[in-house]
Formats: C-alpha cells, structure tokens, sequence
C-alpha cells in the first residue's frame, strides 16, 4: 500500500482521451448490471446516486493510486448466485478478496485457470441466455434488433470502448429514422361515440362526411416538415394545387361556354381554409420576422362552374390531430402555418406554437381545439352556419316585383 499522494498532472494531456473512454464505459457497465438485477429482484436504481458514488469512490481512489473502480460483470453476478443482496455481502467479499491477496494467494497458485474460468462462465449463464431475445426483436421490432447486433459485433471486434460509441451513434441514427418515417393516419368515427381511431384498423370505423382528420404519431421538425405536409395531401385525398388548377380549368370551360372570357375575371371565388393554394399559405419573412398568412373563410364556389369540376368528395374540413405530437421546431411551425387549420390541443404544442408567435393572428388562435370531437362538432357547426348565410335571400330578392329602389335626393 502506498501513502495518499497527489495525482501527477503533468501525465493528464497524455491520459485524459483514455481517461473518458474509460469513465464512460465503466458507468454504462455499472449501471447496466445495476438495473438488470433491478428488474430480476424488483427494486429500482438511481443512475444519478450510482454516477456520483462511482465520482467520489474514484476520486478518493486517485489519491492511493488505485486502478478505476467499475463494476464487475463476473463478481456481480456470482455474488448474486451466491445469495448475497445487501452492501454488507459486498464488504465482505472485498474482505475475502484482501485476505486472498495478503495470505492465501499462494494457496490458488496451482489452481488450474479452466477451473476458475467454469465458475465465470456458469454464472455468467444469465448473460448469454439473452441471445433468447433476439426472436422476440425480429418479430416485434427489426430496429432494435439491428441495435442489439451493432452493440454486440462492435464491442466483440472493437472493445467496449469502440463499442459503446457505435451503439450509440446507431440509436441516434434509428431515432432520426424514425421521426423520419412516422405513421401516418387517417381516422374515422366509431358509431355512436367520441372515439375516432385508424379508418384501416376497424371495419366498423367510418369517416365523417365532409371532414378528414389526420394524425401523425412523431414530433414536426426541420427533418420530416415537408413529408408531413406531402403526406397530408396525399393521405387525405386534399391537395390544394390540384384544386385550384381543377378551379381555374371549370372557369375557363364556362367563360368559353358563355362566350365571354371576361366572366373568369369577373367571378368572384374564395376558397376554402384546407384547399387554399400553396403560393398563398407560405409565411412571409421580413427582417428575420415571421409573418403568417391571414386565415381564408369558406364560401361557396358558383353553382353554374359546378358541372365542369371532376367529381370526388366535398372536403370542407381537414382536422390534424396532434394528440402524439411531442414537440415542434420553428421550421415545423412554419410549415404548419401553410397547412394547418384545424388541429388537437397537446399543452407542450401549443407553447412551441405560442413561442413561435403562431398565434398572432387571433383568428388561428379559434381553430384551437381540446380534443377531434370538439374539432368535429365545430367544423360541422361553421359549415351549417356558412349554408344558411348563402341560402339566405339578399335586400334585392325581398323586393317586390313592381317596387323601384328609391334614392337620396341631392
């Protein structure tokens, strides 16, 4: 044993590259081993109480000159062989190890090192037998399983430190795979109730008329914006570019029809809040300042252009539902400010869109909604309002016929 001393600085510029590969990968094996004896006896760990005792154990060690304090996969799972649960089983068997290395080492010297490596082995046994779950992963998840073989391979060839690294540059790569490639659905009713769910899962789901509600199960960032927006059109059947050129095509037939090709310039046409055109529902930015298009209200497009428009379903409605929505990036915002009209209430959401001064317009801040009913029922109360206001006759119709309008005198 040798006196407390100071660690040698001048050695850190030559260590420390090894030094945090070493710290890594003995906390990764701490804490792994902790929690798989969690889970095998039912208690739980603390991986920050487990990073602060190996902290301190080791900076006191550094002082005696002692080798980095981990755990040991082999010891640890012995020892639970063995009976042992509390920390005194632990004291004790650094005691025994002491002793060993102070008097009866020599008593083992000709012990054969297959001997002691059968021990390691049998009870390691736990260890290899999750080779079992790799069945389970090929049927659940193949992501995971490509995890499991990536860790596996590299830490087998490359060592734990090389290993552990790959492992974790692998699940970051699968994380941005996945909110790459999310789940897109279109959700229906199930009769007599306020559950909408997947109109592909049940048979008995159906879609409420005029009104399609999208959801996406992953958060909307810089990465998967645009296939979010490309998703919606082609999942909902709703493509506002196909629209207006569908409208723009209906006016031109009927001014051709009519003979007066003036009348295309002369019709007044809105259109609706989920098929506006894309050009018209891009933010605009001045000064680094975001500003958000202006909400367009439905009306009706002229009855007389009806006959020359494809026929197809009258979607007067898009709902997004964000109920699986996490978070959402500036970019995510802005794309969301072309295409969102009508969407799920999910407090962290809204505080993104909120900082993201999204909701400077106030008539966004109506489209707000706490659940897909509520989003429903107002989408269905607005329609019903909008008919009545066109079936409503004007000033004109209720004169009679032989009335004149009078005006002012000068």
């Amino acid at each position: 044993l040798l006196p407390p001393a100071n660690p040698d600085t001048s050695l850190f510029h030559l260590v420390y590259v090894d030094a945090i590969a070493i710290a890594i990968v003995g906390f990764s094996v701490t804490i792994s081993m902790a929690k798989t004896l969690a889970n095998k006896h039912g208690y739980q760990v603390d991986g920050n109480q487990e990073l602060i005792a190996l902290g301190i154990c080791n900076s006191i060690g550094s002082l005696f000159q002692t080798f980095s304090i981990s755990c040991s996969l082999s010891r640890s799972l012995v020892q639970e062989g063995t009976g042992g649960k509390t920390q005194l089983a632990g004291c004790l068997a650094s005691l025994m190890i002491l002793l060993v290395i102070l008097a009866t080492g020599f008593l083992f010297e000709s012990l054969p090192q297959a001997v002691l490596s059968a021990i390691v082995i049998v009870n390691l046994k736990g260890m290899f037998m999750q080779f079992s779950d790799l069945p389970f992963f090929w049927r659940t998840s193949k992501i995971e399983l490509t995890i499991w073989l990536t860790t596996f391979v590299s830490s087998l060839f490359l060592g734990l430190d090389y290993g552990l690294i790959t492992a974790v540059i692998i699940a970051l790569l699968t994380v941005i795979y996945r909110t790459q490639s999310p789940s897109y659905k279109v959700l229906g009713q199930l009769p007599d109730t306020d559950v909408y769910i997947d109109i592909d899962a049940y048979e008995e789901v159906k879609e409420i008329p005029g009104i399609k509600i999208f959801q996406i199960n992953a958060p909307i960032y810089y990465a998967n914006s645009d296939l979010y927006s490309n998703a919606l059109k082609r999942k909902t059947g709703v493509n506002p570019a196909l629209i207006m050129g569908a409208r723009r095509k209906a006016m031109r037939k009927y001014a051709k029809e009519v003979g007066n090709a003036n009348v295309a310039n002369a019709t007044v046409v809105k259109v609706d809040a989920e098929v506006d055109g894309e050009d018209a529902t891009k933010p605009e930015e001045e000064d680094d300042e975001v500003k958000y298009p202006p909400i367009v209200i439905k009306t009706t497009f002229p009855e007389e252009m009806q006959r020359f428009m494809p026929q197809g379903e009258n979607v007067h409605t898009v709902i997004l539902d964000f109920t699986q929505v996490n978070f959402i990036d500036s970019v995510g915002v802005k794309t969301l400010a072309g295409i969102v009209k009508e969407y799920g209430d999910v407090a962290q959401v809204v505080n993104d869109l909120t900082r993201n001064r999204f909701f400077e317009n106030p008539a966004l801040k109506e489209l707000l909604f706490h659940s897909i009913h509520d989003a429903v029922l107002g989408s269905q109360v607005r329609e019903a309002m909008a008919e009545r206001e066109t079936s409503a006759p004007t000033p004109q119709d209720d004169m009679e016929p032989n009335a004149t309008p009078t005006t002012p005198e000068a």
